[in-house]
């Protein structure tokens, strides 16, 4: 989605830095491991797997959010597709955070849900 377009590009940037632990186990380790500091989550992620690691970010105070489809996440760090990433830097995690909110209040906006 374009609205997500920066949101994307971010991760990206971080991918290329070296600051994403991607794929299910790999985001949960990150997590674990408190090297996290969010964690994105596809759309179309099995629901078993969604809660566990929505709850490892619970208990760990880490935030998590929901984002496109398993392809689009992929894609944004050169991968086939992945359901779950986490972004290991604060800064590249704020930015993101921050992008999201701007994404979501254009689509407000916008009447996109």
């Amino acid at each position: 989605m374009v609205i997500l377009q920066r949101v994307y590009n971010l991760i990206g940037i971080a991918q290329r830095a070296g600051k994403v632990s991607s794929g299910a186990m790999a985001a949960r380790n990150s997590i674990i491991r408190h090297r996290a500091y969010i964690l994105l989550v596809s759309e179309d992620i099995a629901e078993n797997t969604r809660e566990t690691l929505i709850k490892n970010c619970n208990k760990q105070k880490i935030p998590w959010l929901g984002l496109g489809n398993k392809y689009e996440i992929g894609a944004s760090i050169g991968k086939a597709y992945r359901v779950a990433i986490t972004i290991n830097d604060a800064g590249m995690a704020d930015a993101i955070l921050k992008a999201a909110e701007e994404a979501a209040k254009v689509a407000k906006t916008m009447g996109v849900d």
